[in-house]
């Protein structure tokens, strides 16, 4: 956009500093998240049966489609990103109040007073990123670093190095000259300590690391205290971006996990590694493109300045003296990956435009057939003739990978397709901030409104009717009956959202139970549903299907990858963003037990082309059922003439 290559000095520079103001100014920012949402949400609860209500109830999401991301040029001098962001909404918002009643202002304007000495003060200290997480054996606790005490953790041919957020006895941020000249200093410098990669710790299951910590060194945990101190790790070390997000991300240096964001170089691109306890998919974006917006303002400022001087002395790298192999660590649940953009969106919104065309009662979301769909797919998915034949001769070779291909074989058989529990995020931020996302749990009832067998039966007679061996009236009786049911599949889909947004679901109602017993009871109760499937796919779900949306029309994000918790009958994560262009773009993270195995054995490859073949099928069948349903849908009775 900006026709500039900084240089590696120039180039971690303005993410340093960028990173520097995101922490001094976080509070401003989740102050501006906190009363779009809130005072939005009052509004429209103080015009309910008011002739003012229809102009107030999109309020929020008219907001959404002009909210800025970046400072424009042009700008006052006295405005950062956070204030101008402000003096935006209070414009935009004081349009809809201006044609409000006194009575109904003053309503307003008490109701969100109350609201915000009531619950702005708890939202900014639960969603603060100038903290770290303290993995224990019962959980994490969330342990807030002053600011005066805070680092940004700098990751340079793979060692360690803290820059401080404040300059020398103060609380104020330090001056780009200082910061750039510090890792002018550190990127020049020859290195005096061997790199480390920390990457082993960083993918042990976090309740083990308390006692691994214990088992370490006095020094080494002393380097880890203080790493801790960084709420940001700017990795500098270049990555591949043509990998698979996941795949980038399990190879690159990330602290230990305890840190809310890691920023990874990833050439022609930036990846935003961020922990799911401090960010949920759609808070996570927006923050990963107000951050990149601040840096290309850096790295264009940068480029008019003269060369820095490394300063004196240069900072040192963290001594992390760490083996791995002495501490036998324990490892992740292992998982491929796979990413397709091969969904048609044009044609799901041609079709979405025709359900509104033909019938009212047809209104689905683009996540409403994404989600249709993989029930579908997972009950008639079929692998690919080369897959099959892989895994049938692994399977014949006997010992421990004969086991794995036979466990991958029938995993991917079709007796064993069923349909999926789903666990889909919620978006409550509107209606309680600090809830942020409620978990719906949903089971596409395929079989209860029969929707695999009246699709079949409803492009078999339009075949039939198109080549004169049917009747118009025998496909007009299934297609009518198909839209009925799908109609009534959209009814239970928005049904079951509006009973998650209200905190009403089971999952959200056992989210809520947990959260105000101890913890170890929390963990306890928590492991249950695990033990038992049913009770399982009714709370958890045996998949994620997060879809963060459509990104701003200037947004540069183009890839998404959603979190998994830790519980082994989550097999699937599945993570949806379209970015800009309007491209739909789909990862997949896969924990089915095969991929274990397989890994294990050192077939990573192989469990990874299993599920890029499973996600593929999933989009060539979307984006055939979908042009089907077009035509099922727009066929009428011919006109005599």
């Amino acid at each position: 956009q900006h026709q500039i290559q900084p240089d590696p000095i120039d180039r971690c520079a303005a993410w340093t500093m960028t990173a520097i103001h995101t922490l001094h100014r976080y509070n401003s920012l989740l102050r501006n998240e906190w009363r779009e949402r809130v005072y939005t949400y009052l509004l429209r609860e103080a015009t309910q049966d008011t002739p003012y209500a229809q102009q107030c109830a999109g309020l929020y999401r008219r907001w959404e489609g002009q909210r800025p991301y970046k400072r424009p040029a042009n700008a006052p001098s006295d405005q950062d990103y956070a204030i101008y962001r402000r003096v935006e909404f209070d414009r935009f918002l004081e349009e809809a109040l201006v044609e409000l009643p006194n009575s109904l202002r003053r309503r307003w304007l008490e109701a969100a007073q109350k609201a915000k000495a009531a619950s702005l003060p708890a939202y900014q200290r639960q969603m603060s990123i100038l903290a770290r997480l303290d993995p224990g054996p019962y959980g994490e606790s969330i342990v807030p670093i002053p600011l005066g005490n805070a680092q940004v953790g700098i990751i340079h041919r793979g060692r360690y190095y803290l820059l401080p957020l404040c300059a020398p006895g103060t609380t104020q941020m330090p001056d780009v000259s200082a910061v750039r000249a510090q890792l002018a200093a550190l990127m020049q410098r020859k290195p005096e300590l061997p790199a480390v990669s920390l990457i082993p710790l960083a993918e042990t299951p976090r309740a083990h690391l308390p006692d691994l910590q214990e088992k370490s060194d006095a020094a080494f945990r002393q380097a880890l205290d203080a790493l801790q101190q960084a709420p940001i790790l700017i990795n500098c070390d270049t990555l591949s971006q043509s990998l698979p997000l996941a795949q980038l991300r399990q190879g690159a240096e990330r602290g230990i996990g305890s840190h809310p964001l890691t920023i990874l170089d990833a050439g022609q691109t930036f990846v935003f590694d961020q922990s799911h306890i401090f960010f949920d998919g759609v808070g996570g974006a927006a923050l990963s493109e107000i951050m990149t917006n601040e840096a290309a303002e850096w790295a264009v400022y940068l480029n008019t300045l003269p060369p820095p001087q490394p300063a004196q002395p240069a900072p040192r790298p963290l001594t992390l003296n760490f083996q791995p192999e002495q501490l036998n660590l324990p490892h992740r649940q292992a998982e491929a990956v796979a990413e397709s953009d091969a969904v048609n969106l044009k044609a799901i919104q041609s079709l979405r435009k025709l359900f509104k065309r033909r019938n009212d009662l047809l209104q689905f979301t683009v996540n409403d057939l994404l989600s249709l769909y993989r029930a579908i797919h997972a009950c008639t998915y079929r692998p690919s003739a080369d897959i099959l034949t892989e895994l049938q001769a692994l399977a014949n070779d006997g010992g421990p990978k004969s086991a794995a291909a036979s466990v991958a074989l029938k995993a991917i058989s079709p007796e064993n397709q069923r349909n999926p529990a789903i666990l889909i995020p919620v978006d409550a931020s509107q209606r309680s901030p600090r809830d942020r996302l409620y978990p719906m749990n949903f089971e596409v009832p395929l079989e209860e409104l029969d929707l695999l067998t009246l699709h079949q039966q409803s492009i078999q007679f339009l075949k039939a009717y198109k080549i004169g061996s049917a009747d118009y009236a025998q496909f007009d009786r299934v297609q009518r009956r198909y839209l009925a049911m799908l109609a009534g599949f959209g009814a239970v889909m928005s049904r079951a959202k509006e009973i998650a947004i209200a905190g009403e679901a089971a999952s959200v109602g056992t989210v809520k139970l947990l959260a105000h017993l101890p913890t170890p009871l929390q963990r306890l109760l928590d492991s249950v549903p695990g033990q038992f499937d049913l009770l399982n796919d009714l709370i958890k779900g045996r998949e994620i299907f997060s879809n963060v949306g459509k990104v701003a029309s200037t947004s540069t994000l183009t890839r998404f990858i959603t979190a998994k918790d830790d519980n082994e009958k989550k097999i699937l994560a599945w993570g949806i963003l379209t970015d800009a262009q309007g491209v739909m773009r789909i990862s997949l993270r896969d924990f089915r037990p095969h991929v274990i195995m397989l890994v294990e054995l050192g077939y990573g490859e192989l469990a990874s082309r299993i599920t890029q073949d499973y996600l593929n099928a999933y989009t060539f069948g979307l984006n055939k059922y979908i042009q089907e349903l077009y035509r099922i849908t727009l066929a009428g009775q011919p006109s005599d003439s």
